[in-house]
């Protein structure tokens, strides 16, 4: 096997056993551009952001967290949509990848976002704002977020994301952040 040339670590916003959102990045790491692999990285344990637990040490879930973002290339995120905003699983993986201030591990790190929703608008609201939090942190955010709009309706039996066009949609996101990605990488080696 061909070692990937592109490491991108993936986190989901929601921590459902059964979660649309955790089907989109399956999806997603099986249909992953040539040479690229999509690593999940499991948020269950990450405890919310508190600078007192902070200033104890970090616990291990966050530690792995934090050590898995800074090893790959990339960072995928994967959420849904709360209330047209960004769920609190998802705003507290970006605040602890985002400490120490100005040295976490989201800095210089290209980020692209999946938005997921039952709805039909595409989940707008949680791309501009999730877009913001984690442009506050990096120079490299992919600025093609895509949403996933009436996902119930594009998943199988089984809860897998099967719709021939969500998919075609995803696979051609994910080459087009890939490229950026390599892109980044690149400038970043020539620097």
């Amino acid at each position: 096997m061909t070692k990937p040339e592109i490491q991108i670590a993936a986190v989901v916003g929601s921590l459902r056993s059964n979660s649309v959102n955790a089907a989109v990045l399956r999806a997603a790491a099986a249909n992953a551009p040539a040479r690229t692999m999509i690593e999940p990285i499991d948020l269950a344990e990450v405890p919310l952001y508190n600078g007192d637990i902070e200033d104890r040490g970090e616990p291990a879930a966050v530690a792995a967290l934090k050590q898995a973002v800074a090893a790959a290339d990339g960072l995928l995120i994967v959420t849904p949509e709360f209330n047209r905003s960004v769920p609190a699983v998802t705003k507290n993986a970006v605040d602890w990848l985002s400490r120490p201030h100005r040295a976490g591990a989201l800095v210089d790190k290209p980020v692209g976002i999946v938005a997921v929703t039952p709805g039909p608008h595409n989940a707008v609201g949680v791309r501009s704002h999730l877009g913001i939090a984690v442009a506050a942190n990096t120079q490299l955010l992919f600025p093609e977020s895509l949403g996933i709009s009436s996902v119930g309706d594009k998943l199988n039996k089984e809860g897998e994301l099967t719709d021939p066009g969500a998919l075609d949609q995803l696979i051609g996101w994910l080459a087009r952040f890939a490229a950026f990605v390599a892109d980044s990488d690149t400038r970043a080696n020539a620097a």
